[in-house]
């Protein structure tokens, strides 16, 4: 006896067999049961997510002779007909071989036949987006009003290719990918039934390169048993699937990610002398990428395609070390690399050339280069700012002079710096008895800290403080000294923050960390009040044409 695959012998006869898809189960059930059955029915999803068996499943429920909870019995005269293939009033026809308008007048012509043994009339059309326009536009009327006894079942992985009109006058089930979980338990399961033993690890392994698709996991394990090897661990099952193994995917993404061009290329000259595939290989890359930058975003580990424990620790320790604007960069560059080399007759040189791109970082964008400067500039700014929340307590209230004897003194704070004058800082120096041989003498690195916030974008806190000096008010104060008259600048320098970033540009620059206070100057103000009397004194005598002899003494 010939050889069947495996998803065909074990493809499931009734509902309850079905994995997952329940939302789609309970709907036909229900259905079968209440006798409510539609006249079309639109099954979408992807490959191997189940939509011919349902449909199938579907076919012999409806027309069952002893349905048990809306399941075919599969024993009776039509189920059995059925399946075999001897009852002809269910038919299946490929929409990818038969697209014509021809093929669907003669499906036109028969419908209005009544079903020969079978209650229902079931045509089953698979890939039903490949029918020509003609075709659908003659299918189009016999859709909308179908006779009483006939069913119609359209399958696709496209549904966006088919006309609005045909969507319309179907009940769309959307067929949905079947969790990793549940294809690994249907393949132990398997397993057991043919005599194999297959362990949790490669049967989680084999589910998750299915993506979903249970038809291609059932293949993939139909393979592995076909070598006589036993058991079928993750090790046997990636050497005969020709997939690189997690070791070499671990070490080869450790590679990129710390430039080690020679020893990544080392491991491209690995896949090709034992023969792996190289596609595989870079789509394996890519997918483990994808698990780290997910991990590094969730902070979870549920989702990952990675399914052993040695994956899962390296993703936790990837997730630390690599740049999500990296990750991101790299599955990009190997995504293109996976796409060019199905069609490259150098697939060696490609794949060498783009681990070389990525261990030099030659794979940014022009845009991805300004937005890796802007984001730098905004993390920068951050800091700063960061820096002055933390610092910014201390400079609410500043002391105006070193402590005094007197208790009162002592108490004593300046709420804002402008109040304070040179003045001040002499009578108060001289009271507490403070000696600094550099009092008020003129801070000479005061331009280099006035770069230095220029420098970090401080720039109207750098054109306000243009023109101004800095002098010694202790060994570790400066005062900037401003004329009283100088509101501009007295009002940006009483802005929060702003006294603050000046002491952090002067610990840059020097290395020092200083008070810093503002020095309001009375000398001009002062020599024009005593200017102020004779000012008046002349005009009087100027405008009376009296004469005025001045005697300096």
């Amino acid at each position: 006896m010939s050889h069947q695959a495996l998803y065909r012998t074990y493809r499931p006869q009734t509902f309850d067999d079905v994995v997952e898809q329940q939302h789609i189960v309970t709907t036909l059930k229900n259905a079968v049961m209440s006798k409510k059955v539609a006249h079309a029915y639109l099954f979408c999803g992807t490959r191997g997510t189940g939509k011919t068996t349902m449909a199938k499943i579907f076919a012999r429920a409806v027309n069952c002779q002893n349905p048990s909870d809306g399941n075919p019995c599969n024993k009776c005269e039509i189920c059995k007909g059925i399946i075999d293939g001897t009852i002809l009033d269910v038919a299946e026809i490929d929409a990818a071989s038969n697209n014509s308008v021809d093929n669907v007048r003669n499906i036109i012509d028969e419908v209005v036949y009544t079903p020969t043994r079978a209650f229902k009339k079931v045509y089953i059309i698979d890939e039903v987006h490949m029918l020509s326009i003609g075709a659908f536009n003659a299918l189009l009327k016999t859709l909308e009003e179908p006779p009483e006894h006939v069913i119609f079942i359209l399958a696709t992985t496209e549904p966006h290719k088919l006309p609005a009109t045909v969507l319309s006058r179907c009940q769309r089930f959307d067929f949905r990918r079947i969790t990793s979980g549940g294809i690994a338990k249907r393949l132990i399961a398997i397993s057991k039934e043919c005599g194999v033993t297959l362990t949790d690890d490669a049967a989680s392994f084999i589910a998750s390169l299915s993506e979903g698709a249970l038809r291609d996991g059932i293949s993939i394990l139909d393979q592995c048993i076909s070598t006589g090897k036993a058991p079928l661990d993750l090790e046997s099952v990636q050497e005969i699937i020709g997939v690189a193994p997690n070791t070499v995917i671990i070490d080869t993404i450790g590679f990129l990610a710390d430039r080690k061009s020679k020893e990544a290329i080392s491991q491209i000259d690995l896949i090709f002398s034992e023969g792996k595939d190289p596609g595989q290989f870079i789509h394996k890359l890519i997918r483990f990428l994808r698990d780290i930058l997910v991990f590094k975003t969730s902070k979870s580990l549920e989702h990952l395609y990675s399914v052993t424990e040695e994956e899962k620790k390296a993703i936790q320790y990837f997730a630390e070390k690599i740049p999500m604007t990296l990750g991101l960069a790299v599955i990009r560059e190997l995504s293109d690399l996976e796409a060019a080399i199905k069609w490259s007759s150098s697939q060696r040189i490609l794949i060498e050339m783009v681990f070389l791109r990525i261990c030099s970082r030659e794979i940014s964008k022009e845009n991805d280069d300004v937005l890796e400067r802007l984001k730098l500039l905004e993390d920068r700014i951050r800091d700063i700012e960061t820096g002055i929340l933390k610092d910014g307590a201390n400079h609410d209230k500043l002391s105006a002079v070193p402590e005094a004897k007197k208790s009162k003194e002592k108490e004593a704070r300046v709420s804002s710096p402008e109040k304070i004058t040179e003045r001040d800082i002499t009578n108060n120096t001289e009271r507490s008895g403070a000696s600094n041989e550099a009092f008020l003498n003129p801070y000479a690195e005061w331009n280099k800290v006035l770069k230095e916030l220029a420098s970090i974008g401080r720039m109207k806190l750098y054109s306000g403080l243009i023109g101004t000096t800095a002098v010694w008010v202790d060994d570790n104060t400066i005062g900037i000294s401003l004329q009283e008259e100088d509101e501009f600048k007295n009002r940006i320098l009483s802005e929060d923050g702003n006294i603050t970033a000046i002491k952090g540009a002067i610990k840059r620059c020097t290395g020092k960390e200083l008070q810093v206070i503002v020095l309001n100057n009375e000398k001009k103000k002062n020599e024009d009040k005593d200017n102020e009397i004779p000012e008046k004194l002349l005009n009087f005598v100027k405008k009376k044409g009296l004469k005025l002899d001045i005697i300096e003494g």
